[in-house]
């Protein structure tokens, strides 16, 4: 093996259940996502290596559905998890895939340990929060709300916002791993906790990155990715934007979809590639 791949993957359909022995993060696959299934067959063939890990709270995670005391909780368990598995492979490249909210803790992870990861890649990432939705008077009024009514709803994500492909966003509407439930103020809070961490940890990045994100996202603001492109001060860095896409890149339009996974593939074999290159001088 030449390579050992992470992903995060929060907001669409959760396949993967962790559970903890002996105070050991250990994962177990209930079924394969779509970014899961075509790292592990298409890269397996070039000896890479990949992991899939949902955040507490997720899919069949542990945890009550969108609860969590600290968002930092994720970036915890995620390293937790990751060492875990360098331990089973050591010495290999360790890259680091998240999408949406994952991309959130893909940063923080990444930005914990700047020097043990080979490169980033980020889908539709969680960076910045939508103008329109915090604004001043919403934030306060959340705040104040989340010392009241913490597990008061603030409503759902609508699954047309998912995707233009009617059948993924059929499968995202009728997934019972996914929580359909409204999102919490508590939660909302962690988020908005993480953007401000986030904020704080761009400028500190290095790794080589790739973003993927659609013009028209309502999730996740595309100006977030624009202002990592800007921030983080990595020489090797790439956003491409896929116009008039949605919010799940990997889950769009076939046009869209396989040219997303054609691009994850060519980066990854070009920073093995290079990891390998390294390692040999």
């Amino acid at each position: 093996m030449s390579c050992f791949f992470y992903t995060l993957q929060v907001i669409l359909p959760e396949c993967q259940r962790k559970v903890r022995q002996s105070g050991v993060l250990k994962t177990s696959h209930t079924r394969i996502c779509p970014i899961s299934s075509m790292l592990m067959g298409s890269t397996s063939s070039a000896g890479i290596g990949s992991q899939k890990h949902l955040p507490v709270g997720h899919g069949q995670s542990e945890g009550d559905r969108m609860v969590v005391s600290d968002f930092h909780v994720f970036i915890r368990d995620s390293l937790q998890h990751i060492d875990l598995m360098k331990k089973e492979h050591p010495k290999l490249p360790v890259l680091i895939l998240g999408h949406s909210m994952g991309g959130a803790i893909s940063i923080l992870t990444a930005s914990e340990r700047p020097s043990e990861f080979s490169g980033m890649l980020l889908i539709s990432p969680l960076v910045v929060a939508s103008p329109e939705v915090a604004t001043p008077i919403k934030v306060f009024a959340a705040k104040v709300l989340n010392f009241v009514l913490p597990n008061l709803s603030l409503g759902s994500i609508d699954p047309s916002a998912i995707s233009r492909n009617k059948k993924e966003m059929e499968s995202y509407t009728s997934d019972p791993l996914v929580y359909h439930g409204g999102m919490k103020v508590s939660f909302v809070i962690q988020l908005m906790n993480a953007i401000a961490r986030i904020e704080r940890a761009l400028p500190k990045l290095t790794l080589p990155i790739l973003v993927l994100h659609g013009s028209s996202d309502k999730l996740c603001d595309i100006r977030g990715s624009y202002l990592l492109m800007d921030t983080v001060q990595s020489q090797d860095k790439t956003l491409k934007v896929y116009e008039e896409a949605y919010h799940a890149l990997h889950k769009e339009l076939p046009e869209v979809s396989t040219s997303v996974f054609t691009e994850i593939l060519t980066w990854i074999g070009q920073k093995v590639s290079a990891a390998g290159e390294t390692s040999h001088t």
